[in-house]
């Protein structure tokens, strides 16, 4: 996804080689485990959009903000929201969740976790967009940012 593609403005063009070779790395250790690694929205032959899903253990790997609980082993986590400039955050967010749904049966682990902050709307990983989209809270990592999960289908 964003290795060839980035949307419109983020980030900018003369960052897009150096960006793609620091993903390329953690992209070969998700192939391994996951045959998807999340969607994006095209307008116009250009990308706006998109939504990164990784197994826990490798975004915690890289230092990202992840769940604890269960076992790591059966969760992935959404790691990235990417919106290009001029896009309605907000509309892209929800949009990117609701696709993602489409996509649930090509995941193989069981549960989906993402990073939920309170009291921004329109930031990184808003808590609304989960809560929205039918994941429950399932742990408190400071007073505004939560885990919230959802099982998968299977």
């Amino acid at each position: 996804m964003c290795l060839t593609n980035y949307p419109f403005g983020n980030p900018s063009e003369q960052y897009h080689q150096s960006c793609i070779s620091l993903k390329s790395k953690v992209f070969s250790e998700i192939w391994q485990k996951e045959d998807i690694a999340g969607i994006f929205a095209v307008l116009n032959d250009r990308v706006i959009g998109l939504l990164e899903v990784m197994p826990r253990e490798i975004l915690q790997k890289y230092g990202y903000m992840t769940g604890t609980a269960g076992n790591s082993d059966s969760y992935l986590t959404i790691g990235c929201y990417e919106v290009g400039y001029g896009v309605p955050r907000v509309e892209m967010l929800d949009a990117l969740m609701e696709n993602l749904e489409k996509v649930y049966p090509l995941f193989h682990r069981k549960y989906l976790e993402g990073i939920g902050i309170y009291e921004w709307r329109d930031g990184f990983n808003p808590y609304w967009v989960y809560e929205k989209h039918g994941y429950s809270r399932t742990e408190k990592l400071a007073d505004n940012i939560i885990v919230m999960s959802k099982k998968l289908c299977k």
